[in-house]
């Protein structure tokens, strides 16, 4: 397919995806490039090739040098032209390195990575560490395949075509919306959808490809709803606070009244050090507060002192204990 994308067309969209991870990204320009998406089927796959390298070369372009501070709603071939010229060397690197990337649409992240994509159609996904999604857009659907993990979807509106997020034998349907996904075990059929905006239906893969009204199998969610679905449970729907479930967006982590084994496993799907709780019962001790995502260090001090437990410290690990009696008892003396 990439022989089949002009040359000037491939750099088109390199300018774009460093535009659109820019400073100065604002609905002006993201309408001009929904226009220029709009002049040419082939603009969708360049832009998708683009947004590949980007990711994958460790976002290489964040700007380029452009004529003014927008780009404009076309792209006038000779004007257009100097402009190219003049950022040859980065915009090069940016598309030709997505010649050498698998092209399956998977994207992938890592613990302590999270990860920005802007999709073809123009929305914006925010993957969170450990997950894996699969990006499968054709001219009837938008389709997203998230194998593992969490993301949070920005969506584009798009009058034709659904936006479709599967979870094992389950898909969110959506419009122009704003919704998260989070799917923990790559196998099991549990996971959880929370709505932010918009409006999303939840339902079983085998039925249509459009938002439909609600029915037995069918949950429609309203903005600030979140549904579970558990293995061999019934689904349940709760109205969570909306800053605590998108905070690690921003790099944090927001407890409240949640258990220290509850809260030890949110903090053990970011970065290399582990928390271990080494006695059951305090694994029930309810805690509370804000933490930074990468410092599993000091949510474990700050319990350990409220509550009087013990913190050893190993290679890669942070145990959390009960403290022995003798310990207890020099401390009264």
């Amino acid at each position: 397919m990439d022989k089949e994308i002009p040359r000037l067309i491939r750099a088109e969209a390199a300018l774009w995806v460093t535009r659109l991870h820019g400073p100065h990204r604002d609905p002006t320009l993201e309408s001009g490039f929904r226009r220029w998406l709009a002049e040419d089927p082939r603009h969708a796959g360049a832009f998708e090739l683009a947004t590949d390298a980007w990711q994958r070369s460790g976002n290489l372009a964040t700007s380029m040098p452009m004529r003014s501070r927008h780009l404009a709603p076309r792209f006038p071939r000779l004007r257009f032209a100097s402009t190219v010229l003049a950022s040859t060397a980065i915009a090069c690197m940016v598309v030709f390195t997505a010649l050498h990337f698998l092209r399956d649409g998977t994207f992938a992240t890592g613990p302590g990575e999270q990860r920005i994509l802007t999709l073809s159609d123009g929305t914006q996904v925010t993957m969170n560490a450990n997950s894996r999604m699969l990006v499968q857009f054709d001219g009837r659907v938008r389709r997203v395949v998230l194998a593992e993990g969490e993301a949070s979807f920005d969506v584009t509106k798009h009058q034709v075509r659904s936006f479709i997020v599967v979870i094992g034998d389950r898909k969110v349907i959506a419009l122009g919306t704003s919704f998260m996904v989070r799917r923990d075990e790559p196998g099991g059929s549990a996971f959880t959808v929370t709505l932010l905006e918009g409006r999303v239906a939840v339902e079983p893969l085998s039925l249509p490809d459009v938002l439909p009204e609600q029915s037995a199998a069918v949950r429609v969610l309203s903005p600030g709803e979140r549904l579970h679905f558990a293995d061999h449970s019934p689904e349940t729907v709760d109205s969570p606070s909306i800053e605590r479930v998108t905070a690690w967006r921003r790099g944090l982590l927001i407890f409240d009244d949640a258990s220290l084994s509850e809260a030890a496993a949110e903090f053990n799907r970011y970065g290399p050090v582990k928390i271990t709780i080494g006695d059951a019962d305090i694994g029930k001790i309810r805690v509370g507060g804000v933490f930074k995502i990468g410092n599993p260090a000091d949510f474990a001090q700050v319990v350990a002192n409220t509550h009087d437990l013990r913190i050893i410290n190993r290679s890669g690990e942070i145990v959390m204990t009960n403290r022995p009696l003798e310990e207890r008892s020099s401390d009264k003396r």
